[in-house]
């Protein structure tokens, strides 16, 4: 084949999901200036601190509940490069989260032992084949609101590098969700009739991190663009407005 045949194919969804985390790649070691924080500015803020706490818990959580996905999609490549790309930003993600937690000498610190069991409870819970669409929907949504998260916790008056990691984190986020996003449309597009079970998945949406933690963290209660682009996300995938869903099933 020429390149120039090569070329004029449409590029795989994995390729554009790769090129992605590419563009978007950035280092715990190098890129974040860890000599800088102030530690008395972050203590001041012991909400945020346990905030980022739960949050880790969650991020170390990604392998139980990614290998789920990863099991009921082990045909669809484009399926395993998404999750692929996800386990190691997720563990990023928890491996930062953490450097700054003890960085800062919170308490209490984050152990092995929490992370373990945190897993633990999750791990007896066993995908089932029927399960794929309704985990999707759960995974596209909580990368969603996880971007809203960190986005608006780096917004507030919280320690500079802190915020500038947030900042990170979040724009991750929001390329996770739409990796998730890809995913669903590419089931839609070779079944239409998937689109009632999308939309019921999102009616009956439960954060994954619900799991691991008592109460999964928000930085802004009732985060009215969080919720409509919750809303919106869903609408362009299924071609149906949720609240006309829901109204359907009255």
């Amino acid at each position: 084949m020429t390149r120039a045949a090569h070329m004029a194919r449409p590029a795989r969804l994995y390729v554009r999901h790769a090129a992605a985390a590419d563009r978007g790649r950035w280092s715990v070691e190098r890129d974040i200036p860890w000599t800088d924080i102030d530690v008395a500015a972050a203590r001041a803020h012991p909400d945020v601190l346990a905030a980022l706490r739960d949050a880790a818990i969650i991020e170390a959580f990604h392998p139980v509940n990614l290998q789920r996905l990863l099991h009921l999609t082990w045909d669809d490549i484009d399926a395993g490069v998404v999750f692929s790309l996800e386990l190691y930003e997720g563990f990023k993600h928890f491996h930062a989260l953490r450097w700054y937690l003890d960085a800062v000498g919170y308490e209490p610190a984050l152990r092995d032992s929490d992370l373990v069991a945190a897993r633990e409870a999750g791990a007896h819970e066993q995908a089932t084949a029927d399960s794929l669409l309704v985990r999707l929907v759960e995974f596209m949504l909580s990368e969603h609101l996880a971007y809203y998260f960190f986005r608006r916790l780096g917004e507030r008056q919280v320690e500079p590098v802190l915020s500038g990691l947030l900042a990170r984190i979040a724009a991750d986020e929001v390329r996770h969700a739409q990796s998730a996003s890809d995913l669903i449309a590419k089931r839609i597009a070779a079944d239409p009739s998937l689109v009632s079970a999308v939309l019921d998945a999102a009616v009956h949406f439960r954060h994954f991190g619900e799991e691991v933690v008592s109460s999964v963290p928000i930085a802004m209660a009732g985060d009215p663009l969080a919720i409509r682009t919750f809303a919106r996300r869903i609408e362009r995938l299924c071609g149906v407005r949720l609240v006309d869903h829901l109204k359907g099933t009255l």
